[in-house]
């Protein structure tokens, strides 16, 4: 029984390895990011929600070299607390080769002129 325990140990422990291996960072001083087809990375960005401002990526329908894997929210700011900011996370798997930029802004849906911009370089091989 312990050789199975032990044994599913090294299992889990190998594939959440790999499955961290396959999770790149963007490059945070030239905002570039390299990627092999199959590889997924992840872009923070900070925001307020309670400001009604948000991260939007205004070219999606023009981007095919990778696809959006889903984003995800976290703050360390006291639950319930008004006006913190918090860290949004967003996901994309490289699906085809290629360069291409993702257009980012930080803008509320009725505001002409976006608070801030990002663009993000990526290139799948």
């Amino acid at each position: 029984m312990k050789k199975i325990v032990y044994f599913s140990a090294i299992i889990c422990l190998f594939v959440g390895c790999q499955a961290q291996k396959k999770l790149v960072s963007v490059d945070k001083e030239t905002n570039e990011i390299v990627l092999k087809q199959g590889q997924s990375c992840e872009i923070e960005f900070i925001t307020n929600a309670s400001t009604g401002f948000w991260w939007q990526l205004l070219n999606e329908d023009e981007v095919h070299i990778v696809k959006s894997a889903g984003d995800r929210y976290t703050s360390d700011a006291p639950k319930g607390m008004i006006g913190a900011s918090s860290h949004r996370f967003w996901k994309f798997e490289a699906v085809e080769k290629g360069t291409q930029t993702l257009h980012f802004v930080y803008a509320r849906d009725n505001v002409d002129q976006p608070a801030r911009t990002r663009d993000v370089t990526v290139t799948v091989k």
